[in-house]
């Protein structure tokens, strides 16, 4: 479609998921560069009757700063679709297998992308499932890290049915295998892969805090690796993009590591459609190490909506 300065662009933010509070920071800096660019700009905190909102503002395209189920899982794409405005980043089917952790990772195994071995349960048979240590414990539609538990003996097993009496990130989780390794994550700007980069912190994963908390991580970029672990993240990255089907900026997370009895390997944890557009996200630092700017990488993003993604 054809953008210019006279563009209305609708900010879409906020919402109801645990995700809320990351999307409307996003939706903040997102908007303040759309104004810096020159475009027609307001914003809508999804929450409500936000559809019939949606329709009256009568926006020339949206730009989804959502994050979490709502936001990127298929369903304001299949409204955005059925009201025929053009949006940012993924449409619905991609959207859909990428938030859903057990399809995505099925779809990885299938086409020779190593990714941690799984099981996918309701969360009730949680309660009486026989673990093996260490494991990791995800909610198979949540991002930010929300409900991420890392299992490593009978007492963080206890400390996590504890705290299931206040669940609320579904009721399916995958179980999978523990990884001790590096944090590795690459992003596709502009349909090519971007730089690698690589994640520190002090907590036992890359979590809700270290990710959204200034000083919570030390980001590493290019990441310290072999060269043939840099150009196999890029080509996983570049590769998962494409078998979802995925559609403007996305990131690929990896783990380089050993899993018991296991020789070092990469493997990919999960492919994110919609990355944060915060002030501590990583995409936006990745596009700035190869000369993008924020306002540049939001304007990017803008210039590919569409309708039929």
């Amino acid at each position: 479609m054809l953008i210019d300065k006279s563009s209305h662009i609708l900010v879409l933010k906020g919402g109801e998921s645990a995700e809320r509070q990351v999307s409307l920071e996003s939706g903040k800096y997102v908007e303040k560069a759309l104004d810096e660019i020159g475009y027609k700009v307001s914003s809508l905190d999804c929450r409500g009757d936000f559809v019939t909102k949606i329709i009256s503002t009568k926006p020339d395209l949206c730009f989804n700063a959502l994050h979490g189920p709502g936001g990127e899982d298929g369903k304001i794409q299949r409204i955005l679709e059925e009201c025929n405005i053009p949006y940012t980043h993924s449409g619905i089917n991609s959207s859909e297998v990428a938030m859903n952790k057990a399809i995505s990772k099925n779809i990885f195994n299938r086409n020779k992308l190593l990714t941690p071995n799984f099981k996918l349960i309701d969360i009730e048979e949680i309660k009486t499932f026989e673990f093996y240590y260490p494991v990791v414990i995800k909610p198979i539609g949540q991002g930010s890290s929300l409900g991420v538990y890392t299992i490593h003996g009978e007492s963080d097993r206890i400390n996590f049915l504890n705290d299931l009496s206040c669940w609320d990130f579904g009721e399916k989780v995958i179980i999978e295998e523990y990884i001790r390794g590096r944090e590795l994550t690459c992003a596709v700007i502009d349909n090519k892969p971007s730089m690698v980069m690589e994640i520190k912190t002090k907590n036992n994963f890359y979590d809700y805090n270290s990710k959204y908390c200034e000083g919570g991580s030390t980001h590493i970029t290019p990441a310290p690796i072999s060269e043939l672990i840099y150009s196999q993240t890029r080509k996983m990255t570049i590769k998962s993009h494409n078998l979802i089907g995925c559609r403007g900026i996305t990131r690929a997370d990896f783990i380089f590591g050993r899993s018991l009895n296991e020789k070092e390997s990469l493997y990919i944890l999960e492919v994110n459609t919609q990355p944060g557009m915060t002030k501590t996200s990583l995409v936006p630092e990745l596009a700035l190490k190869q000369g993008i700017s924020y306002v540049d990488l939001v304007n990017l993003i803008i210039k590919d909506a569409s309708c039929g993604r």
